[in-house]
């Protein structure tokens, strides 16, 4: 059966969220009571914006375009902007953001009804919302098996065009109406039923007052009755159909007139697509919209305001890796896994939730001490760190967990669920698979962590970064042969900033994409610049970041730099570190051959740190293998080390590349490297990275050495 396709309007304004099935051909916005959807805000124009449907026969099916103003061409005071760009009419997309003012604004959503079951909800996953029709309790009195919604008043000058057309409707011809319309007098007993109500209700004139239609009426109407409060309306739920009642009470006559209208249907459509708005499709949790109301609901609940209760943020470690290497499909297995298990760990009365990406947020109500707290976080480290088998991978994965406490951390909802996302992300610094509690400087420290972003941001602009190089030795001539190139960052006030402080936060910023850039035009120039003065051309090894392989122009920008600097690429090495190489295999064996079309050396950097199969690695068009410093740190008294290292040069050397050890610092270790084979080495025994004066002069007293 093909799916039924909802189109629904989220309007949030300064009262809170409201969703709008838009079924209707004409609607009007504005902050006028007469507006089919009245903005509730004093910011927007009396009738802001005009929505139309708009027919495609050939595709059978409509859509909708908002117009700025009304029909009669009459703009709004502020405009409407549509993702950001003022429009005077736009046909809606799926997801458009509409502003209409800085306090009021709404989402265009196409819905479909089909994909999921209101009816299979569990409690702790319902959306807080009037149009749920499976949590009615929540909003209606029970009486009996019927549920009735409280009496709403509305006056006569605020009744909305609904309310008229309907009223004006049933009065015109209420003999031929297809609505049912009761009318009993004051003391309740029933002066005149239509024929679709005897129809539909034929039990209703013998039950009366007692009937499920009519029950409590009156009590509920004559306390709010007055001179100019005379329509109300409630709701009636009754053996799972639900009915809306427009009541109107006429005292010059002293009749009280009930137009009912069966909304069943609507109201499931409603629920179906409040569930999607407020859950997540590939878990079925609530989504952190729901979370936001449902934290403020729990704050104005709370009688004792000193009573605590949590705000968990737990995120999965390093599942970029795993959606990069193993692809999106199984990490979204992987996210269901997780939160299934996350499921079978919440206690009675807390509530899950997935917040986006790979983070989950719990709600610990009842907490009476932050060592319950720190009880439900290792719980879920623990049970998480088992495996998880997903469609035939067994994946093992740590998490990080970071906590805020109402009232001790914030007693604002959306403060307790930011130092709740810091107190996540220090957890993460620290060395991930751990639990954080916030503490006040935490935020102290997020500010930094943005400054240094935006001064990292300045940087280039302000010449900040330098280029290092560590040189290459050949084992049997002892002469320089190549240079890796390091980075270097003096800021102008804080001095030299590690390496370890900025690359990290540039790999996640993305700014590593131009930093990478200016590194190798920099290098490239640099090289030039000593050969025009006179040094013989080295080779330069540069180090690449996976988002730089993953830029799509990456090779074009790259051609542009040897272009511009007319540096040859025979002298230029790239080196990729292996965990690079570990998704995608295929493609990368592709893209580092149009490296090799070019020209460029390539090499794999940090060989041996657990990610890289021996069994490709012929497979790769590679020319050197540089084995990561943590085998060479112990290789003079760790016979497992040395024999590791002796496999790694020998299976280098059957593939005919040159082998390079880093990270050498003592006599020992040379000694060993060479009795082995190894070609290079790369090393603090030698020398540590150098400015490019120092180089310079390096380089220039090797090339005036006489030869042996």
């Amino acid at each position: 059966m093909k799916d039924i396709l909802h189109h629904v309007l989220t309007v949030e304004d300064p009262k809170g969220f409201r969703n709008f099935l838009l079924q209707n051909m004409t609607y009007s916005l504005g902050r006028s009571l007469d507006n089919l959807i009245v903005l509730r805000s004093n910011l927007v124009s009396r009738q802001h914006a005009t929505i139309l449907a708009v027919t495609t026969p050939k595709r059978n099916s409509y859509l909708f375009r908002i117009i700025d103003g009304n029909l009669e061409g009459i703009r709004s005071t502020n405009g409407v902007l549509i993702n950001g760009k003022k429009r005077f009419s736009h046909i809606l997309s799926h997801g458009d953001e509409i502003l209409f003012s800085k306090d009021t604004k709404a989402v265009y959503q196409v819905i479909s009804s089909l994909s999921h079951n209101p009816k299979s909800r569990t409690p702790q996953s319902l959306p807080l919302n009037e149009t749920n029709l499976s949590d009615q309790s929540q909003n209606l009195d029970v009486i009996g098996s019927i549920k009735c919604s409280p009496l709403i008043s509305i006056a006569d000058s605020d009744l909305s065009v609904h309310i008229r057309e309907t009223i004006n409707q049933f009065i015109s011809s209420p003999e031929l109406n297809p609505q049912p319309i009761i009318e009993l007098n004051l003391a309740g007993k029933i002066l005149y039923l239509n024929p679709t109500a005897l129809y539909q209700f034929p039990e209703v004139d013998d039950m009366q007052l007692q009937h499920p239609l009519l029950q409590d009426l009156l009590k509920q109407l004559i306390p709010l009755v007055t001179p100019t409060r005379n329509f109300f309306t409630r709701e009636v739920a009754i053996n799972g159909k639900v009915f809306e009642q427009v009541i109107h009470f006429m005292p010059w006559n002293e009749v009280i007139r009930v137009h009912i209208s069966d909304i069943t249907k609507q109201k499931q459509a409603e629920a179906i697509i409040s569930y999607q708005i407020y859950h997540d499709s590939l878990t079925g949790l609530p989504n952190r919209k729901y979370l936001h109301q449902y934290l403020v609901e729990v704050v104005e609940k709370l009688e004792d305001k000193k009573q605590k209760f949590a705000v968990l943020f737990l995120d999965i470690d390093r599942f970029k890796l795993i959606n990069d290497s193993l692809g999106h499909g199984i990490g979204d297995i992987l996210l269901k896994s997780v939160s299934d298990r996350l499921k079978s760990l919440i206690r009675q009365g807390d509530l899950l939730v997935r917040w986006g990406g790979d983070e989950f947020a719990i709600i610990a109500k009842t907490v009476a001490s932050q060592d319950v707290v720190i009880q439900i976080a290792e719980t879920m480290i623990q049970s998480l760190s088992l495996p998880f088998s997903c469609n035939g991978h067994e994946l093992h994965i740590t998490t990080s967990i970071g906590a805020s406490i109402y009232p001790d951390h914030n007693t604002d909802v959306e403060g307790l669920i930011r130092n709740a996302d810091m107190a996540m992300y220090r957890a993460k610094v620290d060395g991930r698979n751990s639990f954080q509690f916030y503490i006040p400087n935490m935020q102290e420290q997020s500010f930094q962590r943005l400054s240094m972003e935006n001064n990292l941001r300045r940087a280039l602009e302000n010449e900040e970064l330098e280029t290092y190089y560590q040189p290459q030795i050949d084992l049997h001539t002892g002469k320089i042969v190549g240079l890796e190139v390091l980075l270097r960052w003096k800021h102008v006030t804080l001095g030299s900033i590690s390496p370890s402080q900025f690359i990290p936060l540039a790999e996640e910023t993305g700014l590593i994409i131009a930093v990478g850039y200016w590194v190798l035009k920099h290098t490239c120039l640099q090289a030039i610049a000593w050969h025009k003065s006179g040094l013989p051309p080295i080779q330069i090894g540069v180090n690449l970041s996976i988002k730089q392989l993953q830029q799509k122009d990456f090779l074009s920008s790259l051609q542009q730099i040897l272009d511009e600097t007319n540096f040859d690429p025979h002298y230029l090495e790239l080196e990729i570190t292996e965990g690079i190489m570990m998704d995608n295999v295929e493609e990368k064996i592709i893209l580092l051959n149009q490296f090799r079309q070019m020209g460029i050396q390539l090499s794999i950097d940090d060989f041996g740190t657990g990610y890289s199969a021996l069994s490709y690695l012929k497979n790769l068009p590679i020319d050197t293998l540089k084995i990561d410093r943590t085998f060479i740190e112990y290789i003079d008294h760790n016979e497992q080390d040395q024999a590791i290292v002796a496999s790694l040069i020998n299976l280098s050397h059957s593939l005919n590349l040159i082998v390079i050890a880093e990270g050498v610092e003592t006599q020992e270790q040379v000694d060993i490297l060479r009795e082995l084979g190894c070609d290079r080495i790369q090393g603090y025994f030698f020398y540590k990275a150098l400015p490019t004066e120092e180089i310079e002069a390096l380089l220039r007293a090797q090339a005036i050495t006489k030869p042996n």
